[in-house]
């Protein structure tokens, strides 16, 4: 999704579009490895749709000509992600936790809302990134960010 998309979202819904699909993600995970379905699965899984819907249909005049976008098309414009190259880390065995019905729930953070602190505490001029997508902007706040901190290592032993 891109940085512009992601930032109306979280102004039409007041919901971070990052945190929700980890969490629809999460409940399907659940689905699949342990027959687990929480008690507001389809509201979960419906909610990020609706709230996609919103989005699309921001600022769009809707009449009986237009068509209203399925779930597919929705998720083909809105959530596609940038592939990655596979590293040794991808290839490790991953042990999944089976979910327990004791857990207490924890107040996600919003994520594109830290991420707009980040660029602006970076004194990087945002509208450049707008067009990008959320997480090739992740990427690049976090390579100026090691490179910044290798700089001032080297400027600190230089002294």
């Amino acid at each position: 999704m891109k940085l512009k998309d992601a930032i109306r979202y979280y102004e039409l819904t007041g919901r971070d579009i990052l945190s929700d699909i980890d969490k629809q993600a999460q409940y399907l995970r659940d689905l699949e490895l342990f027959d687990f379905v929480h008690d507001d699965f389809t509201e979960v899984l419906e909610s990020l749709y609706e709230n996609l819907l919103l989005l699309w249909s921001d600022g769009k005049v809707i009449d009986e000509n237009i068509s209203i976008p399925t779930k597919e098309e929705l998720t083909a414009k809105y959530l596609t992600s940038i592939p990655k190259e596979k590293s040794e880390e991808d290839n490790q065995e991953v042990v999944f936790e089976a979910p327990s019905l004791l857990k207490k729930t924890e107040k996600t953070e919003n994520k594109t809302f830290n991420l707009l602190v980040s660029l602006v505490n970076s004194e990087i001029d945002i509208s450049q990134f707008m067009n990008f997508e959320i997480e090739l902007v992740i990427d690049i706040v976090n390579t100026v960010a090691e490179k910044r901190e290798e700089q001032e290592k080297k400027n600190k032993n230089k002294l």
